[in-house]
């Protein structure tokens, strides 16, 4: 017994650091159970209580994403094909390119399916086939020119 109190006040630190992971890591876990019960939850209140059917509310979610896209091909992309025309495009010798508006900067690098947005103090990392099909065509053609000068 007194050789377990020595290892412990010399080696306390060590202790008190596998004691907060041990917590952290009972913690995370803890969220994950409960997030998926929550999720369970309303899943089997719209089955049972709403008489949904599993396949309905699966079909939910995916109307959900859905929806989410139509308002983001309705609002953003608009705004981005219009901003697009009048772009400036620069290829990097490391196969990086900036794309340049008047309120947004696009950094990304060739054969990559994401690209970092920059608009005012925000940044996002989004999936270039979220872009328009407009970026798209015209980064392709930027590239073109770039390698005919």
């Amino acid at each position: 017994m007194d050789q377990i109190l020595q290892l412990i006040k010399d080696y306390w630190p060590i202790a008190l650091g596998i004691i907060i992971v041990i917590m952290a890591a009972q913690w995370v876990v803890r969220s994950i159970i409960r997030i998926i019960s929550l999720a369970a939850i309303i899943g089997v209140v719209l089955v049972l209580f709403f008489q949904f059917s599993p396949e309905e509310v699966i079909q939910m979610g995916r109307q959900a994403a859905v929806a989410t896209q139509e308002v983001v091909d309705k609002t953003i992309t608009p705004v981005l094909d219009k901003e697009l025309k009048d772009a400036d495009i620069s290829f990097k010798e490391d196969g990086t390119y900036e794309v340049k508006t008047t309120s947004i900067r696009i950094v990304g690098k060739k054969g990559e399916s994401k690209a970092t947005v920059y608009y005012k103090d925000e940044e996002w990392e989004v999936n270039i086939g979220q872009l328009s099909k407009l970026f798209q065509d015209r980064l392709g053609k930027a590239e073109q020119e770039s390698k005919t000068m």
